[in-house]
C-alpha cells in the first residue's frame, strides 16, 4: 500500500510542476518570441560595408525622432543599419561597427546618436 500511495505523491507532483510551467490561458507562442517594445531599425538593403560615423548625425540630437529621421540618419552617417532605441527598450549588447544607434527619449526627441 505505501508504494501506491507514494506513485500516486510522485504522479501528482509532477503534474503540479508541468502545470505551473505552463504559460496560463492566453499565453502563445508568438506572446513568448514578440518584439521589445517600440523599436524601429532601417537598412540599406546593401552588402554591410561595415562603417558608421556618428559624428555626422550629432545634429539630429534634440529633433523630434519620426521614421523619415532615421532613413536619414542612416544615409547621412554612411551606417548599414540604424535602428531606434527608447528607455523601455530591450536592447541586445552585440557591437556591429555599421550600425547607428539613436536613443530616443520618453518626448519622442532625439537624445543620442552613436555607433555600435
Amino acid at each position: 500500500m505505501r508504494v501506491n500511495a507514494f506513485s500516486a505523491l510522485l504522479a501528482l507532483g509532477t503534474l503540479v510542476t508541468l502545470a505551473a510551467c505552463s504559460g496560463g490561458p492566453g499565453a502563445s507562442a508568438a506572446d513568448a518570441q514578440a518584439k521589445p517594445a517600440a523599436a524601429t531599425r532601417a537598412t540599406t538593403g546593401q552588402p554591410p560595408r561595415n562603417q558608421c560615423n556618428a559624428q555626422a548625425v550629432q545634429s539630429l540630437v534634440g529633433q523630434p525622432f519620426t521614421d523619415a529621421t532615421l532613413a536619414q540618419a542612416l544615409a547621412a552617417a554612411g551606417a548599414d543599419e540604424a535602428r531606434m532605441l527608447r528607455p523601455d527598450s530591450m536592447i541586445t549588447k552585440e557591437y556591429q561597427v555599421g550600425r547607428l544607434n539613436v536613443i530616443v527619449g520618453a518626448d519622442n526627441r532625439i537624445t543620442r546618436v552613436h555607433c555600435g
